[in-house]
């Protein structure tokens, strides 16, 4: 069983644009689709974010998760699916939006949107964030 993906960074502006691009393979034996609808494994979303923030510590550990104020949901991912990862950060605002993408002949968005972030040890909201999740028919 399989915990960790190895990530390749393919694009790193993210010291001058917050801009960068990501690539992996969904290994097969990766811990996220055992139990995840065993006749059809697909990745959770959960599990979308875990790897999302996985992919934003290795350019800063320092970011942590605040919130997801827009997430949509449009395809599923699959084992084996060839995923890339494209983020965007605006660092005035620590509000981060990314696309995953499943590469092929013709790359098809999986899912985006927009996540909240803070920096460190900084207080988190006292009020819970609200999350609004949108999965297209």
């Amino acid at each position: 069983m399989v915990t960790q993906l190895a990530m390749t960074l393919e694009r790193n502006d993210w010291a001058n644009s917050g801009q960068a691009t990501f690539s992996f393979s969904l290994d097969p034996q990766l811990l996220y689709f055992q139990g995840h609808f065993p006749q059809h494994q697909i990745l959770p979303a959960v599990a979308q974010l875990k790897l999302l923030m996985d992919a934003v510590h290795e350019l800063d550990p320092k970011l942590q998760f605040c919130g997801a104020p827009a997430i949509k949901f449009t395809s599923i991912l699959q084992p084996k699916d060839q995923v890339r990862l494209e983020l965007n950060l605006n660092r005035a605002t620590l509000k981060l939006r990314f696309t995953f993408y499943r590469v092929g002949a013709e790359d098809q968005v999986t899912s985006s949107g927009t996540i909240a972030l803070v920096q460190g040890a900084a207080q988190l909201a006292a009020e819970p964030q609200s999350v609004s999740l949108e999965v297209a028919p």
